[in-house]
């Protein structure tokens, strides 16, 4: 090709055709700017197909960790409920007038009251979206919005659940002060048969000091609760908008 229109060039010269080889060489000279153009845009084409690519590929495993915690995190609020339910239950029969044997596995409930159910999700995906600088670079901005949401949002989760962690130890420190601590544990995988002391953990139903302490244990289950059913909510709200790459 080169040879081609060297020919034509060196042809019009040497016929004295000096105006039709400015022509000529003008047209040539535009043909190949022509030629790099068309080669920069099928480069960034390429490149564009290639970032896409790559961030089609990102937001699948961003999907993918986003699932996985869903499914982990409503283990966590299963159990939360389970917590909570049994401080309400203890509620129900708080009383300076309580009837012992009125209400059964007294022991089964109050074991369940001291539980954590702290829910730790993987963030590693994201924490990669953002060391990289691809959290600004995403092309769908609803996406971009919910992310930097979450992590605001995921901040707050934390706090609350260092604070519920902290009180949580302050309430497994008064059991061990004022119930039956083996007939706790006589439900579970540790079974050490009833306490052979007098008392029951019965009588903690009659005490004002328990009715205030469950009542704000059960209070802070119920916060964790709904902090966690946000949380899936949000997640939920991302993955779907994972999803709209898939199209």
């Amino acid at each position: 090709m080169i040879k081609f229109f060297r020919r034509i060039r060196k042809s019009l010269l040497t016929e004295n055709k000096f105006s039709k080889y400015i022509l000529y060489a003008i047209g040539e000279i535009i043909l190949v700017v022509i030629g790099i153009l068309i080669a920069l845009q099928i480069n960034n084409w390429n490149e564009k197909r290639k970032l896409i690519n790559e961030e089609k590929t990102t937001i699948a495993s961003l999907k993918l960790e986003f699932q996985k915690n869903v499914l982990d995190l409503e283990s966590h609020i299963n159990t939360t409920q389970a917590i909570m339910n049994a401080g309400k239950e203890l509620l129900k029969h708080t009383d300076p007038n309580y009837e012992f044997g009125s209400l059964k596995l007294v022991d089964s409930l109050l074991s369940m009251t001291p539980r954590l159910s702290i829910w730790d999700p993987s963030l590693y995906t994201l924490s990669n979206i953002k060391s990289s600088g691809k959290l600004s670079n995403l092309s769908n901005e609803d996406l971009k919005i919910k992310l930097i949401e979450w992590e605001t949002f995921y901040s707050n989760l934390l706090d609350w659940s260092e604070f519920h962690v902290e009180r949580g130890s302050k309430y497994f420190d008064y059991l061990i002060e004022n119930s039956m601590n083996r007939n706790l544990h006589n439900y579970g995988p540790f079974q050490y048969g009833t306490s052979k002391f007098e008392g029951s953990n019965e009588a903690l139903l009659k005490d004002k000091s328990f009715e205030n302490i469950i009542t704000h244990r059960t209070s802070h289950n119920g916060f964790m609760l709904e902090y966690y059913k946000e949380a899936k909510t949000r997640l939920n709200e991302i993955i779907k908008l994972c999803e709209s790459y898939e199209n």
